[in-house]
């Protein structure tokens, strides 16, 4: 491992330590290309649901306390369980269909259970250019009338499905079909099978007495970037 790996490593414990009783808090940057490496190097898809922190000025999705592994061998379950050492609330596994978990035990699930009547995700026919993306997929999951109600019956912000949508160029591959009577895990696990990667369930605590809690989704594509190789041969 090299000195720049070290340091990460360090930074990532000292980190984890200091959060205490407050969860989440680890950049984005620092996240994402260390769970892109584990997950595109097995090519391996799944998802992560965590409690984490929705505060201005923060980084936006922050995720839960990890560090890198000082090993990189065995099965990618076993490299994540090494991951997430630092939050005792994570358990890692890998189920019959191969997509991993990455859940903390307390996260409130009731979300991913809704039970949706039909979603579409258009028609294969259309262009890249009108329906493009995981995140395109993501908003037309969040804009069912079953999810909208939810969120807005139990409180759950935020209350704009805005910040989803086509993010970068154009995509050549798109999720095209219809998805009937599903939970909202089962249409957004039907989005890997055309992007692999994870998608995100972050909770956060409400210091808004209006509502209960803010919820955030969020998918990323596991193709590494020509910054994340490089991290993966700097960490051998």
């Amino acid at each position: 491992m090299t000195h720049k790996s070290l340091v990460l490593s360090s930074l990532l414990i000292l980190l984890s330590s200091s959060f205490g009783q407050e969860r989440g808090g680890t950049d984005p940057s620092v996240a994402l290309p260390l769970l892109r490496q584990v997950l595109g190097t097995a090519h391996a898809s799944g998802s992560i649901a965590y409690w984490g922190r929705c505060e201005a000025l923060k980084p936006f999705p922050d995720f839960p306390a990890l560090r890198y592994p000082s090993v990189y061998s065995g099965s990618p379950v076993e490299v994540l369980q090494r991951v997430f050492r630092p939050d005792p609330k994570m358990e890692v596994t890998q189920g019959t269909n191969g997509l991993i978990r990455m859940f903390e035990t307390d996260v409130p699930r009731d979300f991913l259970d809704i039970k949706i009547r039909r979603v579409s995700f258009g028609a294969p026919e259309q262009s890249p250019d009108i329906f493009n993306g995981p995140n395109d997929a993501l908003y037309a999951i969040l804009s069912t009338p079953e999810v909208k109600a939810y969120r807005i019956a139990h409180k759950i912000g935020p209350f704009s499905e805005s910040q989803y949508g086509s993010h970068g160029p154009a995509s050549k591959q798109q999720v095209s079909g219809d998805l009937y009577d599903v939970t909202m895990m089962q249409a957004l696990d039907y989005i890997l099978q055309t992007f692999p990667g994870f998608w995100i369930y972050l909770n956060c605590q409400s210091n808004d007495g209006e509502l209960g809690r803010y919820v955030h989704f969020g998918f990323y594509k596991t193709d590494m970037s020509p910054t994340d190789r490089s991290l993966k041969e700097k960490s051998k």
